[in-house]
């Protein structure tokens, strides 16, 4: 099925906020009918949307009418509450690295193998969990039996303290997604890897938790025998081929982006303050604003995909994420974008200094032995075919590449989306019960 053109999209959000703002409870009937039968945006659907928008449309309504009088109340939930309510055991950890980062973990216990959880920039644990028991990649292993650990990665909303220094300072930001695949990953495998006895578990990353892995295994290759598979949700490492605008210009400004946070004294992203928490129960506070605002920003970042709208668990999945990240993360990536490799970072006339040459050395990425997975997808704005090609060449010991079968798939349906337990977990499961021990 075609995307909606520009229009119709814009039609339809200013449909919704008019609704919301004048008619409150009674927002379910009057969207949907005033909408539908309004001419102008009948005439500006097409008969291969109709039936989608109308559907999306209505099913968004009616659950916020449902919901208007009683809020969800896992929007207040933490992440340990969410997964005790659903009846799940969890225990929680705190990991010290070996420059002074204290790092939560949180784990679902279970008989099976380890299975190990990395989340992407911008967010946490939670984000294995917020989409409820249902769609959820943590609760739908930990169902399967697996001993589920979840990491985070310094600077999230779990993860802001150190031994030395404080949030408040400069120098506490100072990294990129470099510094936590060198030293944040291996205090996390490390500890999970004694706790349960192991020698090896599997890993299982979404986004930017896949950059650092490929920046562990590759420099501190000892690691590649601690795990016995790793299964990539979204591949990141060459980017110079994303579709997605806002990555785009970061890439192309960079440089600027570096300078003007740094004199402006900007160190981190989003991060998890009193002010954003306001900001997402005034915007995703319900299943409609939360649809309209909230999910259209995630997908101008890695495209748009409406078939896989987690409708009732929208406003529990914005109102934890996003959980922070430092300006250098995206400055990094943003360097990868421009210079077409997968390199470490670029510190200009200080890389002589730094790394003893002119240019950041590239990753050596062909040192990485863990068998990898690869699951990809047609929609996904940040991770392309081309580039994905790219890392796939390089490569020693690729396990799967798999393409998910529904074309406008996009980035953030392999957390959120509704149908993870039928689209994403069987091709998971497979792989983790060839190479899982």
């Amino acid at each position: 099925m075609k995307m909606a053109n520009s229009k119709q999209k814009c039609f339809l959000i200013i449909s919704f906020l008019l609704c919301v703002f004048e008619h409150e409870v009674k927002c379910e009937n009057d969207i949907y009918s005033n909408l539908i039968d309004n001419p102008i945006f009948n005439k500006l659907i097409t008969e291969d949307h109709e039936s989608t928008f109308k559907s999306q449309l209505k099913q968004s309504a009616q659950i916020w009418s449902q919901s208007i009088l009683q809020q969800n109340e896992d929007i207040s939930l933490n992440i340990t509450q969410l997964i005790k309510k659903n009846n799940y055991p969890v225990e929680e950890y705190t990991v010290t690295t070996s420059d002074g980062y204290l790092l939560k973990l949180f784990r679902i216990p279970g008989n099976g193998p380890v299975v190990f959880l990395m989340h992407g920039a911008l967010c946490s644990a939670d984000d294995w969990i917020s989409p409820g028991v249902d769609s959820g990649i943590g609760f739908l292993l930990a169902a399967q039996g697996y001993d589920v650990w979840m990491g985070n990665n310094r600077g999230n909303k779990h993860s802001r303290m150190n031994t030395k220094i404080s949030p408040s300072d400069k120098s506490f930001w100072d990294y990129s997604f470099h510094e936590i695949g060198y030293y944040d990953l291996p205090a996390m495998i490390d500890f999970v890897l004694e706790k349960t006895s192991k020698s090896s578990l599997t890993y299982v990353g979404h986004s930017q938790g896949t950059s650092v892995f490929y920046v562990l295994t590759s420099l501190r290759p000892e690691y590649n025998q601690k795990v016995n598979l790793m299964l990539a949700l979204s591949s990141v490492a060459w980017m110079s081929n994303v579709v997605s605008p806002p990555i785009r210009l970061v890439g192309q400004f960079n440089k600027q982006l570096e300078s003007v946070s740094s004199a402006l004294g900007i160190n981190e992203l989003l991060g998890d303050t009193p002010t954003l928490r306001l900001i997402q129960r005034a915007f995703c506070g319900n299943n409609v604003t939360a649809f309209i605002f909230c999910q259209h920003f995630t997908a101008i970042l890695g495209g748009f995909n409406y078939n896989q709208t987690n409708h009732e668990n929208l406003p529990v999945i914005y109102n934890k994420f996003p959980a922070g990240a430092s300006v250098k993360q995206f400055v990094h990536y943003g360097q990868l974008v421009e210079s077409g490799e997968f390199r470490q970072y670029d510190y200009g006339i200080r890389n002589i200094e730094k790394y003893g040459s002119l240019a950041p050395p590239s990753y050596p990425v062909e040192k990485i032995t863990t068998p990898i997975a690869i699951l990809y997808s047609r929609g996904d704005w940040l991770a392309s075919l081309s580039d994905i090609l790219i890392f796939v060449s390089k490569l020693p010991n690729l396990a799967d590449f798999y393409v998910i079968p529904e074309d406008a798939f996009s980035h953030f349906d392999f957390i959120y989306g509704k149908d993870t337990k039928g689209v994403v977990l069987p091709r998971m499961l497979r792989m983790i019960n060839r190479y899982g021990q």
